[in-house]
């Protein structure tokens, strides 16, 4: 991994985007402080999941999602009942 600042990185922004697969991932820094990353990728490259895993937003939502009441599969009302759907939506909207 390399570590350069906003600045070389600005000035020299073709050769360091050229030279990732040689030097890895770039910490690109401002006032010496970690600001960004500059990562390799190619056609195998998963960047969905890259910036997921990288989304406090994700793991928040995530987390609640695997905290919260389960509702097993029989106790759901029929896809078209309307009225039992609703008074679902309300109970979630009521606990958030």
């Amino acid at each position: 991994m390399k570590i350069e600042s906003l600045r070389e990185v600005r000035n020299n922004f073709s050769e360091v985007i050229e030279s990732l697969d040689k030097t890895g991932p770039v910490v690109v820094t401002k006032n010496g402080k970690g600001r960004a990353l500059l990562i390799p990728i190619d056609d195998d490259t998963d960047i969905e999941t890259l910036v997921l895993s990288n989304s406090r937003r994700f793991w928040q939502l995530f987390d609640k999602a695997g905290s919260a009441e389960r509702t097993r599969m029989e106790d759901l009302p029929a896809m078209d009942d309307d009225a039992a759907w609703a008074q679902l939506s309300s109970k979630k909207s009521r606990k958030s």
